[in-house]
């Protein structure tokens, strides 16, 4: 009966995204195989159904931060996405736009649109090129905390742009932002990228790990050195100062007294298992490799686990953006180190196919695992969702299922042999 009920489901879904691209000339997955060609169907309606449920509109460059929308009951301005969260829709975005000219084709213009629309999270000061986390009512007028992983995570939007498109604007913006992440780093004695500007108590993984992939990723863009030198600084922190040895999986984040705070989260180690096989790529030190594969293999370890009733690992982190940069971590790894990376991959696309059958209204559930919380009559609780921030399902988690579903796409279609 579950197998039934999910065929139907997924039908569903793919008839709604042919129907995304009535009257577009051409199939913009005639080349893909058939694994690559149904993830990225998948990606690209939950992407639409992001655009379609969460954006307010081309002119008013507005993402909602949870749906339903209704603003009535929200705490503060919440019914505005956060930069983090907007920042993931613009990652959705990018992962279809890759996938093929086609794609590309199709979504760059609303692509472009959100791109833009960081002008209103952007700071209003003069010394740095910056992002606040709370979106402004006028562009460039944005005031409050400045999150130093935030302004990573908008720099590398900005140079994955850049990528696509060739807009030297782009990447002179990355290199920006860019530039005030690597002003976070404390020059005292135990270094470190801290994690907010304006409350300098931590110095986290989310903020040094990513750092080091986008600094290593604009050295290849600019053959700047100094950026290289950068990468490899902030990588070797990292790995010393937070990685648990008994697993090689990251903690969160280290006090300025030097106090450990041992949460683990799929993203930290990701991050560095990607900036791990960057730097291998650049310099051809095995060491990094040789790490990226140790911190592959222990999470795999430490988040899936085995579960009565499924015949495959399931994952224990609910979170669909963490879990996200995992997966791009290991489809990097994969080339470097096929036998070992390929179970983790498979055992993740399983997650996530078990997650997508359970799809309502266009969007999966953030929890893959046990997936929607439904009321007596099967429509989704959207009041279940949201806690403090008002009810609804947030917009971080519906563009992280996007985004993952296109890097399997992208995954079976260009890396896998």
């Amino acid at each position: 009966m579950k197998k039934k009920l999910a065929v139907l489901t997924a039908s569903a879904l793919a008839f709604s995204a042919l129907g995304a691209f009535a009257g577009c000339s051409g199939d913009p997955y005639k080349d893909f195989n058939e694994t690559a060609r149904l993830y990225a169907e998948r990606s690209v309606l939950l992407n639409d159904s992001v655009r379609e449920k969460y954006w307010w509109g081309d002119d008013t460059l507005f993402m909602f931060h949870a749906y339903p929308n209704d603003t009535e009951g929200y705490v503060g301005n919440m019914s505005a996405a956060f930069a983090w969260p907007y920042t993931e829709t613009i990652a959705s975005n990018w992962r279809v736009a890759t996938l093929s000219d086609g794609l590309k084709k199709q979504v760059s213009d609303y692509y472009k649109k959100t791109l833009e629309g960081f002008g209103y999270y952007r700071a209003f000061r003069n010394d740095y090129h910056t992002y606040c986390a709370s979106r402004a009512g006028q562009m460039g007028y944005a005031a409050g905390d400045t999150y130093y992983d935030d302004n990573v995570w908008i720099s590398r939007e900005f140079l994955n742009a850049y990528e696509l498109f060739g807009d030297d604007a782009y990447l002179q913006t990355s290199l920006g932002v860019a530039k005030y992440v690597w002003s976070g780093w404390a020059d005292d004695e135990l270094g470190g990228i801290y994690w907010c500007e304006q409350k300098k108590n931590s110095r986290n993984t989310c903020s040094n790990a990513p750092a080091s992939l986008l600094f290593a990723r604009l050295y290849e863009a600019t053959e700047n050195a100094e950026w290289l030198e950068r990468a490899k600084r902030v990588y070797d922190w990292t790995y010393t100062k937070l990685r648990d040895p008994s697993d090689n999986v990251y903690w969160d984040n280290i006090s300025n007294s030097g106090n450990i705070t041992n949460w683990k989260f799929t993203y930290n180690t990701g991050s560095m298992i990607s900036a791990g096989v960057k730097l291998y790529e650049i310099t051809k030190e095995e060491r990094y490799l040789n790490e990226a594969k140790a911190s592959a293999k222990g999470a795999f370890n430490y988040w899936f686990k085995d579960k009565e009733g499924r015949d495959y690992k399931v994952i224990t982190s609910n979170n669909p953006w963490f879990n996200v940069l995992l997966l791009a971590a290991w489809t990097e790894l994969y080339p470097y180190d096929k036998e070992a990376t390929l179970p983790y991959i498979e055992a993740y696309e399983a997650n996530l196919n078990y997650a997508y059958a359970d799809a309502y209204n266009g969007l999966m559930a953030p929890d893959w695992v046990n997936g929607w919380k439904r009321g007596e009559d099967g429509a989704v609780d959207y009041s279940a969702y949201g806690g403090d921030y008002g009810k609804g399902v947030n917009v971080l988690d519906m563009a992280a299922n996007a985004e993952n579903f296109g890097t399997l796409a992208y995954f079976y279609q260009y890396i896998k042999e």
